[in-house]
């Protein structure tokens, strides 16, 4: 792509990647990937999540993008929000955008009309908000200084903390799977977290991957 890539989400046979800006690739023939579309934020695109026909994505300078995908090779946004802060991430689910502010913390969108993405409220978190997942009602959001915080999203209007854990170090990457949050720490490498019970996550492995660790999937 020219730059660091910083995000990529697949849906069907494309690839969406982020560097400064948005990247379209069409993985059906994986041993030939080729760029079909693009799309510029016009700042410096850092996040991307894929719902139906939209891509959203943040920008380091303030804004969520909302892009229609649904002609690959012509992408075209419909709406954007600028959030004041610097937005690091975002994932969606069903009518809500919910994003991580690197500054702030998580803030919460209505999405169900793309053209017109309204924030419905705004949760403080200490620390720099990286890296966002969702899984059911609760939101895992990891900050560097602070760890893994554990969100009850089941009132969006209303978001809740219901538990967190201190990774030691830099968190900075996050997936959910089951019972467990993975989480990617900078300095400390990967730490498997169980969240069955939300309110007392306990720490049930760990693998020094001896460097920077950014980002986990599972």
């Amino acid at each position: 792509t020219g730059y660091n890539v910083l995000d990529i989400a697949v849906s069907g046979s494309y690839a969406f990647l982020t560097d400064n800006d948005l990247h379209i690739i069409d993985i059906s023939n994986p041993s030939n990937p080729v760029e079909v579309g693009s799309f510029s934020t016009g700042g410096y695109a850092w996040g991307v999540t894929v719902s139906g026909s939209y891509a959203f994505v943040t920008d380091w300078n303030d804004d969520l993008h909302i892009i229609d995908i649904s002609n690959p090779s012509n992408p075209v946004e419909v709406g954007s929000f600028d959030v004041g802060g610097y937005a690091s991430d975002v994932s969606v689910n069903g009518n809500y955008a919910y994003m991580a502010y690197l500054n702030e913390g998580l803030g919460i969108f209505d999405v169900s009309d793309p053209s017109n993405p309204l924030e419905i409220t705004f949760f403080d978190i200490d620390g720099w908000s990286y890296n966002i997942a969702i899984d059911g009602n609760y939101a895992y959001v990891v900050s560097w200084f602070e760890g893994l915080h554990i969100i009850d999203i089941s009132n969006p209007s209303n978001p809740v903390e219901v538990g967190s854990f201190d990774t030691g170090g830099f968190a900075y990457g996050i997936t959910v799977s089951g019972s467990y949050a993975f989480v990617a720490d900078w300095n400390e490498g990967l730490r498997i977290i169980d969240v069955s019970s939300s309110s007392n996550p306990l720490e049930v492995g760990f693998f020094d991957t001896d460097g920077s660790a950014i980002d986990v999937a599972v």
